[in-house]
């Protein structure tokens, strides 16, 4: 499971975590690592480097490279919602992490982010890696 903090991190070299998280992605894209997202991960990714200045072609190539090479995209709905929301109020995570820490636990796979505070919150409920 890769956090949009990762993916984010890897795509500007001026983020403290850019070499750690860069190679993370270098992994994935080469298919050495498999990378399983929730259906907002790609809004987030594009997001973040949009609101950074990146350019809006080298922001939607990148995000598509990774969604190309995403084994799982899940979506969200009502089910999955109301699960999400109960580890939301338990974990006192926010929404979006909340997905991502959730996700992670219901497919077994370590979650890699650089968000210590999903990192603190969410490792009660599936194990988390850094980079």
């Amino acid at each position: 499971m890769l956090d949009a903090s990762v993916a984010v991190a890897a795509a500007r070299p001026s983020e403290p975590s850019h070499a750690v998280s860069r190679v993370r992605v270098a992994r994935i894209l080469a298919g050495h690592d498999e990378m399983v997202v929730p259906a907002i991960f790609p809004i987030e990714v594009g997001a973040s480097l949009a609101r950074a200045g990146e350019p809006t072609e080298a922001v939607c190539a990148y995000v598509d490279a990774l969604m190309s090479v995403a084994i799982a995209v899940a979506t969200i709905g009502p089910l999955r919602a109301r699960k999400i929301r109960d580890l939301a109020i338990a974990s006192k995570l926010r929404a979006a992490d909340a997905a991502y820490v959730w996700l992670s636990a219901q497919e077994a796979v370590p979650l890699c982010t650089l968000d210590r505070e999903m990192a603190t919150r969410g490792s009660t409920f599936c194990q988390v890696m850094a980079p």
